[in-house]
């Protein structure tokens, strides 16, 4: 079949597009992106421009993009090329009639200005808070479990390695080299392969399968360390599910002994 040539292209495919329904739509009608970006302006405020220069883009922007980076996981550069030229992505940010786009440095400068300021958790608990009062009740018990995040493996000298592991920067190292390195990161074992890198931990619930909460270690602490900070008291179930790792006599009394 030939492609058809139409002078209403562009308004068949966005009727198309309407009709199969966009996800951002409804993320927009659901998350309140105005309240959030108070609350990081509130814990990471942002630069002044009393004295003059470019002001900076709003927060609720900035914070709208980053959403649109972790859903569609997204680095940087790419993020900014999509912003360019995906049409659901400007509308979703209300840019469908600017020329005035992010680039990929403000956006990285944002993401880091923001876990300066330890701002994430800021914006977790306004999305659960939201969350709730739309009715998305943390329900049918929870799952608790664990993921291994990758970092950039670091090749240090070998006094440097123990001094890193120690969780210290060695000194004499120069401003930008220090930036490049990363010396939270912790080795461990899985499946026999040794890895590098982070431990996101999370509790979701069993209905909605959102995550209700999280904690983040390097990747040597052990899976279960963290499981009883993860327990969401708030769920209408008491059950909770979790891979064989975690179970012991000791920890199954204590739930027991909790409900």
């Amino acid at each position: 079949m030939r492609p058809r040539i139409s002078l209403f292209a562009e308004y068949e495919r966005e009727d198309r597009r309407t009709k199969i329904g966009d996800p951002l739509v409804s993320l927009t009608k659901h998350v309140d992106f105005e309240a959030l970006a108070d609350g990081v302006d509130a814990v990471a405020p942002r630069p002044s421009r009393a004295k003059g220069g470019r002001p900076p883009y709003p927060t609720v922007l900035m914070v709208k993009i980053l959403l649109l980076q972790q859903l569609y996981n997204l680095a940087d550069d790419a993020l900014e090329y999509q912003l360019l030229d995906r049409r659901s992505f400007l509308q979703f940010l209300d840019l469908t009639e600017s020329s005035s786009i992010p680039d990929a440095k403000t956006i990285w400068l944002f993401r880091a200005h923001l876990a300066q300021a330890g701002a994430g958790n800021q914006i977790f608990e306004q999305d659960q808070q939201q969350l709730q009062q739309h009715g998305y009740m943390a329900r049918c018990g929870q799952i608790v479990d664990v993921s291994l995040v990758q970092a950039l493996v670091q090749c240090n000298k070998h006094e440097e390695a123990d001094i890193v592991k120690e969780g210290r920067m060695p000194l004499g190292r120069k401003p930008h080299k220090r930036a490049q390195k990363d010396v939270d990161a912790r080795w461990t074992k899985k499946h026999g392969k040794c890895y590098s890198g982070y431990k996101p931990h999370a509790s979701v619930d069993n209905r909605y399968k959102l995550m209700r909460k999280m904690a983040v270690t390097h990747a040597a602490v052990a899976d279960t360390t963290v499981f009883e900070s993860l327990l969401d008291r708030t769920n209408t179930s008491r059950d909770v599910y979790a891979d064989r790792g975690y179970p012991t006599a000791e920890r199954e009394a204590t739930l027991k002994q909790a409900g």
